[in-house]
């Protein structure tokens, strides 16, 4: 028989039962005592929210016809009342119609049992209703496990950006030839762009701008070792060559992309690479030499002439072991703007798919050129093809890094 069953829930089981009839209600108390329950009863619906309030019972067995209070408005009461743990409630009722039972459920009843109570259907009702409240339970705390787990992390995330932008080039060096602005949003906590103007002697200024394959921290991870790369630490950075009696040459944008494209080849495992430009300007001749490894080619803007986008070089980093890299120059004059941009930019897409597009870009670049200083054309640009993607989330970092010579 099922009134011989033990109670196997974890759970301290407080029932609350709800009944005016004198008879069924001391009935049911003796049954849920022998049982193993502890048990309030109540005459009415405003004496069981009463006790409700108390306790916040973890099962309510009520009566639909009641004074006062019936057992629908008790129902509504208890889901009105703000718990922590849920309340399972069986409505005990004379009515057998479906739309009267349909009535009892959507107002918050979590099972029915029909007049007259049989014992052993009331015990099984129950223990089902422990069973349940037990896995609700472990759930709720598996999902407060993992709320916590998630506020750890996105406080670790948080942590992990503001270093991150902690080694962005936030006080540029100023040069009286050439004047330098830059952008970045990432997409994500953690951005796979990178980028950066280095002072590298007296007569040359190196500048870069990469992308990361992927997103999240894998691809940050990457771009924070490259920025370690590409730094002016000469005894570690790929911008520099060692030569004899502790003295050190620059190293030709070229050479830059053959030495990371041989120190970073593709990761096997996950199959990350990255996209590469990397320019060096002289001061003097206002040359600037360039690599663009699987990068869009930058973007010349003059005043008198028409936007000039220029080519790339070859392929991402790490693509193919001992690939060769061949740099191109261009010859810069006063008032010129060099654009250098991640493919976040031209590939931002709208509601209908379509792309914001190179030509736009160099559109607007050289609509602004007379009109905007250098550090509005980055911002307007930038806000341009964030209004261009709409509402929907940006799929890729944003970077911008341009020059403008005096």
């Amino acid at each position: 028989m099922l009134s011989h069953i033990r109670k196997t829930s974890s759970l301290p089981m407080r029932i609350l039962v709800a009944e005016d009839d004198l008879t069924i209600r001391t009935w049911l108390k003796v049954k849920l005592t022998k049982w193993g329950y502890d048990t309030d009863l109540a005459a009415d619906g405003i004496k069981a929210i009463e006790l409700y309030e108390q306790h916040h019972h973890t099962l309510v067995l009520t009566d639909w016809m009641m004074p006062v209070l019936d057992g629908i408005g008790l129902i509504k009461r208890i889901r009105e009342t703000a718990t922590v743990s849920k309340t399972y409630i069986i409505l005990v009722t004379a009515r057998c119609k479906g739309e009267d039972l349909i009535t009892g459920i959507e107002t918050g009843a979590d099972d029915y049992i029909v007049k007259p109570v049989q014992s052993e259907e009331l015990h099984a009702r129950i223990m089902a209703a422990e069973r349940i409240l037990t896995l609700e339970k472990e759930l709720q705390q598996k999902n407060e496990i993992l709320e916590y787990a998630n506020i750890q992390m996105k406080n670790d995330l948080d942590v992990a950006a503001r270093i991150q932008q902690s080694f962005l080039p936030h006080d540029l060096p100023q040069f009286q030839e050439v004047k330098f602005e830059w952008g970045l949003l990432p997409c994500d906590e953690l951005a796979g762009d990178a980028l950066n103007v280095i002072r590298l002697d007296k007569d040359h200024v190196g500048f870069y701008l990469l992308d990361v394959s992927g997103h999240g921290v894998a691809a940050a991870l990457l771009a924070m070792t490259l920025i370690h790369a590409l730094s002016t630490d000469k005894s570690s950075s790929v911008l520099f060559e060692k030569k004899a009696n502790s003295r050190y040459r620059l190293r030709s944008p070229a050479e830059v992309a053959e030495h990371l494209n041989n120190q970073f080849p593709m990761d096997d495992i996950n199959g990350q690479y990255f996209t590469f430009i990397y320019g060096m300007i002289n001061l003097n001749t206002r040359i600037v030499k360039y690599v663009a490894a699987g990068h869009p080619g930058p973007v010349v803007i003059s005043q008198d002439q028409e936007p000039e986008s220029l080519p790339t070089t070859g392929m991402p980093i790490g693509f193919f072991p001992d690939a060769s890299y061949h740099e191109e120059a261009v010859q810069l004059h006063r008032g010129n703007r060099l654009y250098f941009f991640s493919d976040g930019i031209p590939e931002s897409t709208n509601k209908y798919e379509e792309q914001y597009g190179s030509e736009r870009m160099m559109r607007i670049l050289h609509q602004e050129h007379e009109q905007c200083s250098l550090r509005e054309s980055v911002d307007n640009l930038a806000v341009s093809a964030m209004k261009w993607n709409g509402l929907s989330p940006m799929t890729d970092d944003v970077s911008i890094l341009a020059l403008e010579i005096k």
